[in-house]
């Protein structure tokens, strides 16, 4: 990534939404974006998009908008870099620990690998903060040792716990 790369995090109404959904079934696959839908097994590959998949995305983000007059344990913004959307963000409280918050990221694959992830994790710390965190917490199956590097190149300190690798860093 080069320091001219604008990252800004949006939130996810309808319109946004939609563009977030065609991004992810041209780019990704639902097991990197999304939580398994209602009553399917969490143990199936989720290696291709269904209408019920689909679906499940679009209610998963509705659920977690930003809602000043009720907030809720996990939020989500489309991430745009050059004015389009490239991917998704969320910040969700750890297991209800008030003092740690949990980031996730994914990225269309077209986008991944241009330095758009530290942009995101400068943001979340930000946001963490203002939410009163004293940790940060990134989780992911993706164990190649790229996606470790990038988590310990932003400041994580990344240990594998039982094939998920699991990174944290204090928050001032």
């Amino acid at each position: 990534m080069t320091s001219q790369m604008m990252v800004d995090l949006v939130p996810v109404d309808e319109e946004v939404l939609e563009g977030l959904l065609a991004l992810a079934v041209a780019e990704a696959l639902p097991g990197e974006v999304m939580p398994p839908a209602s009553g399917e097994s969490t143990t199936e590959p989720r290696t291709t998009w269904t209408d019920l998949r689909k679906g499940a995305f679009r209610e998963y983000h509705r659920r977690c908008r930003v809602n000043p007059h009720s907030p809720v344990p996990e939020v989500t913004w489309a991430v745009k870099a050059r004015g389009r959307i490239v991917g998704a963000a969320r910040l969700a409280l750890v297991d209800g620990d008030p003092a740690a918050r949990e980031v996730g990221l994914w990225l269309g694959q077209s986008y991944r690998g241009q330095g758009i992830s530290g942009e995101v994790a400068y943001w979340a710390f930000a946001a963490a903060q203002t939410m009163d965190a004293k940790r940060l917490v990134a989780r992911t199956t993706a164990r190649s040792a790229i996606v470790r590097k990038s988590l310990e190149r932003i400041g994580f300190q990344v240990v594998d716990s039982g094939g998920v690798l699991v990174g944290t860093i204090s928050l001032p």
